[in-house]
């Protein structure tokens, strides 16, 4: 009878650390955008391209049912951007993952004439899904903006 209970308890424990492993860890996409921002990453000051609540949903082509929050930061002039979004759930963050390489592809086609410097930036673009965060990062140096994201993964 004692050796039942303690495989019960036991069992149960094992299934409370399990639990609490499979959860998404909080990641603040305020603070991971305004880190990013002011990182080396860039070429030019992101915090002067934030763009407004409820644009990034028109830009990356999700309805707005499907994200929780999100961050977005645009420069147009080269080809800079970085879209930080929690989705409401794992199938919503995969469908949005997708949409970031969409969106790669489509601006490789549009910038390519008008500002060729953003191709490479394009091509190193970071693109991280972890539960239902995504994150989505076209910088100058993607190395520096790959060292400030893995700070809110780990």
């Amino acid at each position: 009878m004692i050796k039942r209970l303690a495989v019960c308890l036991l069992t149960i424990a094992l299934m409370l650390c399990l639990a609490s492993c499979g959860g998404d860890k909080d990641i603040d996409l305020k603070a991971l955008g305004q880190d990013l921002a002011n990182s080396t990453a860039f070429s030019v000051d992101m915090n002067q391209f934030a763009a407004a609540d409820g644009i990034a949903a028109g830009v990356y082509r999700f309805s707005a049912d499907e994200v929780e929050s999100s961050v977005m930061y645009y420069s147009g002039s080269t080809g800079e951007e970085m879209l930080l979004a929690k989705a409401k759930d794992a199938n919503a963050a995969s469908h949005l993952e997708e949409l970031c390489r969409t969106r790669v592809s489509d601006q490789q086609s549009v910038l390519q004439s008008y500002v060729p410097e953003a191709i490479p930036r394009l091509q190193n673009a970071i693109i991280a899904k972890s539960g239902s965060y995504v994150i989505f990062v076209v910088a100058n140096d993607a190395a520096a903006a790959q060292s400030v994201v893995d700070k809110y993964l780990k």
